[in-house]
Formats: C-alpha cells, sequence, structure tokens
C-alpha cells in the first residue's frame, strides 16, 4: 500500500515541479545602472522606472562597462527580494541573462 502511495505522490509532484520550473518569464527593467563597493565587493543597482532600485547580478556580463548609463537589462527577476548589505531594505535581484541595451534618459 505504501507503494502505491509513494508511486501516486511521485505522479502527482513531478508534473507540478516541471510546470513551476518552467513559468520563468523574461523580464526587461530600464534605468540608470550604478555600482557601489559594500564589504569589498562591487555591487550593482539599477534604480528603475517605478523608481524601485533593483540589485543586479550577471556571470555572462560585464556590467562595469555600463556604469553610470541608462540601460535596459533582460533578465530574470527574482520573486523574493534581498536584503540590501548596505541600508538593510528588501530590494529585488535581478539576474542579467541575455543583454544589456542603451536606453533614453540620463543618468543622475
Amino acid at each position: 500500500m505504501r507503494g502505491k502511495l509513494f508511486a501516486l505522490a511521485i505522479l502527482v509532484v513531478t508534473p507540478a515541479l516541471a510546470f513551476s520550473q518552467s513559468t520563468k518569464h523574461k523580464t526587461t527593467i530600464t534605468g540608470c545602472l550604478t555600482s557601489i563597493t559594500i564589504n569589498n565587493r562591487k555591487q550593482y543597482r539599477l534604480v528603475d522606472q517605478k523608481k524601485i532600485t533593483n540589485i543586479v547580478y550577471s556571470k555572462t556580463i560585464d556590467l562595469d562597462s555600463h556604469v553610470g548609463q541608462s540601460v535596459s537589462l533582460v533578465g530574470d527577476l527574482s520573486p523574493t527580494p534581498s536584503t540590501d548589505e548596505g541600508t538593510s531594505q528588501p530590494m529585488p535581484i535581478f539576474w542579467v541573462l541575455e543583454e544589456v541595451k542603451p536606453a533614453s534618459g540620463k543618468c543622475k
């Protein structure tokens, strides 16, 4: 009986897990890219058009060359905000996966 319940649980859970992983949507955020150093680590931030400060990461794109510019970033926005080390305020995390494009507007 336990074996049948276990098999049933696997049949129910597996498609749900597959569906939850495939629902990531690419997002584009636009704003001024800045960087700060906290505890000897560089952190990138982008204040978007809604005035939300996003913590920005990328393993594949050199963000340094875009600091101080108005850019559009294409990637994934984390559903769970992170607490920023410098301000202790929750901020969304944005992973740049595909590209950084120039955007209109000026950085202040």
